[in-house]
């Protein structure tokens, strides 16, 4: 899974918020844009994301960027692991209803944003199988915690991915 994503040029995102202050600092004062600045934490299964990662173009990071949470399932399917995601694209700012402070606004339609994570991991070839599927009773319209809304057509998107791929490595990143 991790190999998808890196592949496919997502990038983890800091999970320390104090290391992530130093981190950003650093980059600012390098002139190089801060990819992997932290997200807020979500939960499933009573716990939050193993993973968050993150695209984005460097210029606009701090407005725009794609987020994706990912948590390891407590349970298998056909003896399979599974990995269950959350995905949102930032688009820019809003109030924040529950303080009124400044928060990220997501893309309402978050359809875009599964096709988004479908795309990019397609085009890496470490995606076996595409498939979509409608709950039962799906939830159609929502609002976030910090109060901006948005919808969905209910679809689910599974992919099935090659655990044989293994990810070319340039030499010069290989530390």
């Amino acid at each position: 899974m991790q190999s998808a994503f890196t592949t496919a040029g997502w990038v983890k995102v800091d999970a320390d918020v104090k290391g992530a202050v130093l981190h950003g600092l650093l980059e600012s004062l390098s002139k190089e844009s801060y990819l992997t600045m932290p997200m807020s934490q979500l939960y499933l299964f009573g716990r939050p994301q193993d993973y968050g990662w993150a695209h984005a173009e460097p210029i606009s990071v701090v407005a725009s960027r794609n987020h994706l949470r990912i948590w390891k399932a407590p349970f298998e399917v056909k003896g399979q692991t599974l990995w269950v995601g959350a995905a949102t694209h930032d688009i820019g700012f809003e109030r924040d209803q529950r303080n009124n402070g400044v928060t990220h606004k997501i893309d309402p339609d978050i359809d875009l944003e599964s096709d988004y994570v479908e795309k990019t991991l397609f085009s890496t070839g470490v995606v076996l199988e595409v498939a979509h599927f409608f709950t039962d009773n799906p939830m159609k319209e929502a609002k976030t915690v910090t109060g901006g809304s948005f919808h969905s057509n209910g679809q689910v998107l599974i992919l099935r991915l090659d655990d044989s791929f293994k990810p070319v490595t340039p030499a010069s990143n290989s530390n």
